[in-house]
């Protein structure tokens, strides 16, 4: 890594794609779905910052571009912070995110989501220093693939963006989203999408004996269904 740092200028999100993240497991990301107009308690699902009736997802996107978590929907009017509460994420993480040598393993997520041992979040405030600055630019461009992915769901299931048929009290509208997230992630393990293609890295150690391209893979579709 030094080396290349010195053989010619790179910023810091160039040598975490290049050469790893040792703790990073994933990116955490809000999801707001739009909805048709609602007959009844339209106030539960009406977003104020979106301005729109919706339900909210959240869910952690690993680099090999699977959603090996989603949690919802829950009424539009909430915040990610209430998402992260009622996931019971906190303690999934606390119970099951460590590397083989016990080192916690975080997902990134923005402020929302504050910071603790297994969540990291950006800088804030008016004052940040240079590096705290790079850190935010560099961690935002690697964020940046929880949206693709969710963006990837819609693409390949094109009913989920026909709002005026997402008709929540009418049609099993989370389950419908549910679903596409478990299919999506099944076309990940047979085809490489752009999330794995962004991250990918080649012949770096990540733990000893084990190859970073190979953690970032996704799974032989009989592996993922194996339950």
């Amino acid at each position: 890594m030094l080396l290349a740092r010195l053989a010619y200028p790179n910023h810091l999100c160039d040598l975490a794609l290049k050469f790893g993240w040792p703790v990073e497991r994933g990116f955490i990301d809000g999801m707001i779905r739009g909805i048709a107009h609602p007959t009844y308690h339209q106030y539960t699902c009406y977003n104020g910052w979106k301005w729109k009736h919706c339900l909210k997802y959240h869910g952690i996107v690993t680099p090999d571009g699977l959603i090996s978590h989603l949690f919802g929907p829950v009424d539009g009017r909430r915040n990610d912070a209430f998402l992260w509460q009622e996931s019971n994420l906190p303690n999934i993480l606390e119970r099951n995110a460590h590397a083989p040598d016990g080192t916690p393993l975080q997902v990134y997520g923005d402020p929302t989501y504050s910071i603790n041992s297994f969540i990291l979040s950006s800088y804030q405030g008016a004052r940040l220093t240079n590096h705290q600055k790079q850190w935010n630019q560099s961690m935002s461009r690697l964020r940046i693939v929880a949206e693709w992915a969710f963006k990837e769901i819609v693409n390949t299931f094109g009913f989920l963006d026909f709002v005026k048929n997402q008709k929540h009290w009418l049609q099993p509208v989370g389950v419908q989203f549910r679903v596409a997230v478990l299919l999506h992630n099944a076309h990940v393990c047979l085809h490489k999408l752009q999330v794995t293609q962004y991250l990918n890295i080649e012949n770096v150690n990540i733990v000893e004996g084990l190859m970073e391209d190979e953690l970032l893979e996704p799974p032989l579709l009989s592996e993922y269904f194996h339950n």
